[in-house]
């Protein structure tokens, strides 16, 4: 799957007092739905340094870091429900790539209520990225990574989520 997935399906649909027929399009495409969107993470480097918004600011520069603790995590708020398809990930371009591994990433419609889209075995590259892809959309507001580790950080540089618009 690519980023640059665009599905354009037209339907046509008889109406149902048989006058004619309705053209009805549905545009399906990928839209990267995370960036500037609000964020957590479970904990501040140092207690004060690089924050979760880091990694959704566009800049794959900058970067948002965890200190060293059991599970660590990092999550999006997407504002609305969509459907996720697709988390790309850029790791750091100083150093540190390797430690994003036995990663988890789950979605959902809220923090309580997520579901595992996929898991990355890792280790990533330092200056890389790697496509996350759900082997279906999921509907979720919310998309969250986790390490699996008595003792890791989490380090983004970006992460974009890629998803088809929900309609409700």
């Amino acid at each position: 799957m690519t980023t640059q997935l665009e599905q354009i399906l037209t339907l046509l649909q008889q109406s149902k007092d048989n006058k004619g027929i309705k053209d009805v399009e549905f545009v399906k495409t990928l839209h990267e739905v995370a960036k500037g969107k609000s964020t957590n993470q479970s904990s501040l480097y140092k207690g004060k340094y690089y924050p979760a918004e880091w990694a959704v600011d566009g800049n794959t520069g900058t970067f948002s870091h965890t200190k060293g603790e059991e599970n660590p995590y990092w999550w999006v708020d997407l504002g609305k429900l969509y459907r996720v398809k697709q988390i790309v990930v850029y790791s750091r371009k100083d150093c540190c790539g390797s430690y994003l591994k036995d990663m988890d990433v789950t979605v959902g419609p809220s923090l309580n209520n997520m579901s595992l889209c996929t898991h990355y075995k890792g280790p990533a590259s330092t200056g890389g990225h790697f496509n996350l892809d759900c082997k279906a959309a999921m509907v979720g507001r919310y998309v969250k990574l986790s390490i699996n580790s008595k003792r890791a950080y989490m380090q983004l540089a970006e992460l974009k989520v890629f998803a088809y618009h929900q309609k409700l």
